[in-house]
């Protein structure tokens, strides 16, 4: 089926409140075989929602309506759609019965005020969910299936997976079957894995390959569709052999919710190992990155922020005369640093960071976005020195990240580098 998502709320269009659920929708619409011709975002008015459903309803077989259904004054979308399709608003009993069970501790005042403008939805509307706090509802107009979901994402999420999507499976037995899956890379560039991918389409025409580059990462989506599972399973099969033929060393990361940090994680653990570092640009972005992964305690132990000379020779021991000959952005000063880690921690992967983030303190010999890094594996020390382009923000990322796929690549692939080449 072909359909629409029409978007309402002022937030959406002042950028507020970032428009993730519209995103969640397409994405399960998409992977069901039903598919978008147009996402629309419209504000808290009703003549600008008049005018975005009708314009839908002429091109869709469906239309999924987010938002505005609340019970504060800038909640309108029930009142939009009435004067939109000429369907007066009617009493929902159901509705008004949950909310009367739910809401029981309020007074009477505020519960009859609350209740009466949730209880009012279009003549004809189905309740999704009876049950819930949220209700939302389905609405059948001149042979076109109207859904209108809360815009909260998590109930939103919960009508979408539960109840819309099993609908629409159910009124078009004729769509295709879809199969998706996300690769993380990095290292190559978009136009390197363009490149090395392109064959991919020209052999299987059910086969759409999609490249998005996400700061520091680059993501290959593999897309099949077909008349039958099978045929869509062997697709994708096909398809993502070629890619971690080619890109086996630069993969941090396969679905949606993996990340590089959860792949080091599952490697650490799986060897029993623990890591520890020490930073000093990055000011403890590595250790914020790595803890957000649940039980990452189980295979890191800290993370020393050492931002000043006093601080890397008092906490880890760098020696004064290292600073004053080499400065704290060095070779030498980096191998101190993991070194005094080591010391301290007694784990048996360590990583230090040191370097010049920007967007000042650069100098000729040392421009900014020079980075040294070193780890050492057990008893086995690497010290490398980075040039990082980009803003603050940007080299303190990709400081983090390289460090960390660093450890990833010589657990896995001996010494091997990121893409990122070091500078000799």
């Amino acid at each position: 089926m072909i359909g629409e998502i029409l978007a309402i709320g002022d937030e959406l269009l002042s950028g507020r409140v970032i428009n993730t659920t519209s995103s969640f929708v397409a994405s399960r619409l998409f992977i069901n075989g039903h598919f978008l011709k147009r996402i629309t975002v419209v504000g808290d008015d009703t003549n600008e929602i008049k005018k975005a459903l009708l314009s839908a309803l002429k091109n869709s077989q469906f239309v999924i309506i987010s938002g505005g259904l609340g019970p504060t004054t800038d909640d309108i979308t029930n009142e939009a759609v009435s004067k939109a399709l000429g369907l007066p608003l009617e009493k929902n009993h159901l509705v008004q019965q949950q909310i009367e069970e739910m809401e029981a501790h309020l007074d009477k005042g505020a519960l009859k005020q609350f209740m009466k403008k949730l209880t009012m939805l279009p003549k004809g509307a189905r309740v999704l969910n009876p049950q819930g706090h949220a209700a939302g509802y389905e609405l059948d107009y001149n042979g076109v299936y109207l859904f209108f979901l809360p815009g909260v994402p998590e109930q939103l999420k919960d009508h979408m997976v539960k109840r819309v999507i099993p609908r629409l499976n159910k009124l078009d037995k004729e769509r295709p079957f879809v199969a998706q899956r996300l690769f993380k890379l990095f290292g190559p560039t978009e136009t390197e894995v363009n490149v090395r991918l392109k064959n991919i389409e020209k052999e299987h025409s059910e086969v759409k390959i999609g490249y998005y580059p996400v700061f520091p990462e680059v993501h290959i989506s593999v897309t099949a569709s077909s008349t039958s599972q099978e045929r869509v399973d062997e697709l994708i099969l096909k398809a993502s052999s070629v890619i971690k033929s080619e890109f086996e060393k630069d993969i941090v990361a396969v679905g949606d919710e993996g990340s590089l940090e959860e792949t080091l994680g599952q490697i650490m653990m799986e060897r029993n190992l623990v890591l520890s570092s020490a930073e000093s640009c990055t000011g403890g972005l590595l250790g914020a990155t790595v803890t957000g992964v649940s039980g990452s305690s189980n295979w890191f132990d800290r993370s020393i922020v050492t931002y000043t000379n006093r601080a890397k020779e008092q906490n880890l021991g760098v020696r004064h005369e290292t600073l004053l000959q080499y400065g704290a952005v060095s070779k030498e000063t980096a191998l101190e640093m993991v070194r005094g880690v080591r010391r301290l921690t007694g784990t048996d992967v360590n990583i230090a960071i040191t370097g010049i983030a920007g967007p000042t303190g650069g100098t000729k010999d040392k421009p900014v976005g020079t980075i040294y890094i070193a780890v050492m594996v057990k008893d086995r020390e690497l010290v490398h020195r980075f040039l990082f382009p980009g803003s603050r923000n940007e080299v303190r990322r990709l400081t983090v990240e390289t460090a960390l796929d660093w450890i990833r690549r010589i657990l896995l692939y001996d010494t091997l580098l990121p893409g990122y080449k070091p500078l000799q």
